[in-house]
């Protein structure tokens, strides 16, 4: 691996650039269209709405709050029914979004799966065959993914940056890598997904966080501890004192660290993938966009929702028997305020997604994930499209921001400033290719934007094993999501619209 050095990347904290004046040696130099999309915004007429007129009521014996992950599997599990997915947003996916450009499509959001160990839940894995996305590979003893071409080149897979050097694994090597992995090691096929499998015997570690495990056993540098935080943060949103000691030796036990066969699957569309597929199956016009719900009330036949359809700026009430509610648990403070409190503890982190779209000359070398450790606390790095699909016509480099939960009053705001992170990403992104900024620049052809305020759950200590169906008020009305206790993942995900089916069922 070459080694060259870099400059320090502590003046490029994001932080500043939110919450003081614009910088003035930070001009915007390039020509090439932004495009911005937030999800907050959309939000927010909720409050607009009270002047919308309404329009005549319909009926449907299940309506679906969200059309991410979990709404789309609570759908597929309800296909034979009569179903209705209402979702805010102009696209499907939620978190696992994806955008397009010039026939190229990429992502916005969660980018990638592991091969999935035999001893993960037969019902999701079992859905994942039925939908032809996995089958058996008794060689490796794993299920892993049909569609071949969309693995990651192992050789291909990872470089890590930490502001002066490139490294090919982001974990100091030493000592206490390997008295951390013999720590991690007996722990390996005890902490399966979905999180709700775990034995009793390993969920007393919900209540430590990941650090306060490790500390117990084996002496933590700083060096050591950075790179474990990076990998938390990356995958959880939290440091490593931030999130329970379930989501580390999950992170670790599980994705292929200790083994050899684990393989990554990347399309260029990143989760997106699976979120189409899932749709490809569902009943024909049984997804509406751009429909927010405003309103969930009880009545005597079951629900009565009102639902804000954002491009005609009317107000619709849809009557319904079964409620599944996939959505952000923060908005029901909002759309049905007497069930706030289920979901009172949770906390959600906020994330930015940058998606530059570049010639694809820009440098030879490429590799699929680039991360990157600096003294700027936000920025994680970026995922490079040259290694997911060489036919594409452009070169997509998605860079990803994971912010503290205060920081969410920034974003709101992020769209009128929005050229001043787009440079100084830009400044990181071009520093990494050894180039300067104006020739980063010069092969930029459009930018994408993704704010989403309230990207994941936190896994802090106490917030697994702890699914609020349990305690719900209405039989009919169920929820579905990673921010029901479960981990921010796409499995998790999955498996919450199959359990809310099986909620229902019993209703």
């Amino acid at each position: 691996m070459n080694r060259r050095n870099f400059i320090k990347l502590s003046s490029l904290s994001l932080l500043p650039i939110l919450s003081c004046q614009k910088s003035e040696n930070i001009e915007n130099l390039f020509e090439f269209d932004i495009i911005f999309h937030s999800d907050m915004a959309v939000g927010h007429l909720v409050f607009e709405s009270n002047q919308f007129p309404k329009v005549k009521a319909e009926s449907v014996e299940y309506l679906i709050v969200g059309a991410g992950i979990a709404g789309l599997s609570t759908a597929w599990n309800l296909r034979d029914k009569d179903i209705l997915i209402c979702e805010l947003s102009d696209r499907i996916g939620g978190s696992s979004g994806s955008e397009s450009f010039e026939g190229d499509v990429f992502c916005q959001g969660a980018h990638y799966e592991l091969t999935y160990p035999k001893y993960f839940g037969e019902e999701a894995i079992e859905m994942l065959k039925e939908l032809e996305i996995v089958k058996f590979n008794s060689l490796i003893d794993k299920w892993d993914f049909v569609d071949k071409k969309f693995l990651i080149n192992p050789h291909l897979e990872s470089q890590c940056f930490n502001g002066k050097d490139y490294f090919d694994e982001l974990l100091p090597e030493g000592k206490t890598m390997q008295d951390f992995f013999d720590l991690i090691n007996p722990f390996i096929g005890n902490f399966m997904l979905p999180s709700r499998l775990i034995s009793s015997n390993h969920q007393h570690f919900n209540q430590i966080t990941f650090y306060e495990f490790l500390n117990k056993s084996i002496d933590i540098s700083s060096e050591f501890k950075e790179a474990i935080d990076y990998h938390m943060l990356d995958d959880f949103g939290g440091t490593s004192t931030e999130v329970s000691a379930i989501a580390g030796l999950y992170y670790y036990a599980n994705r292929g660290y200790l083994t050899s066969e684990t393989e990554i699957f990347s399309p260029p569309e990143g989760n997106f993938y699976f979120a189409s597929k899932l749709e490809q199956k569902l009943p024909e016009n049984s997804i509406r966009l751009n429909h927010l719900v405003k309103k969930i009330s009880p009545n005597s036949r079951g629900f009565e929702v009102e639902v804000v359809d954002i491009k005609s700026k009317n107000i619709k009430t849809i009557e319904t028997k079964n409620v599944v509610y996939t959505g952000q648990k923060h908005s029901l403070q909002h759309i049905m305020p007497s069930q706030t409190n289920l979901f009172s503890n949770n906390k959600y982190i906020p994330w930015l997604v940058i998606n530059f779209v570049v010639e694809p000359d820009i440098n030879e070398d490429y590799f699929w994930q680039n991360e990157i450790l600096s003294n700027n606390p936000n920025f994680l790095g970026f995922v490079d499209s040259a290694a997911q699909d060489k036919k594409a016509k452009n070169r997509v480099l998605t860079a990803y921001y994971c912010f503290r939960m205060e920081d969410r009053k920034y974003l709101a705001g992020l769209e009128k400033r929005k050229e001043e992170i787009i440079n100084k990403t830009l400044e990181i992104i071009a520093d990494y290719f050894s180039i300067s900024p104006a020739q980063f620049g010069s092969k930029v052809k459009k930018v994408f934007m993704k704010v989403m305020g309230h990207a994941m759950p936190l896994a802090a200590p106490g917030y697994l094993f702890n699914d609020r169906n349990l305690y719900r008020p209405y039989p009919n009305m169920v929820y579905a999501g990673v921010d029901n206790g479960r981990l921010p993942l796409f499995m998790e995900a999955l498996d919450s619209g199959i359990m809310a089916k099986k909620y229902l069922d019993k209703s």
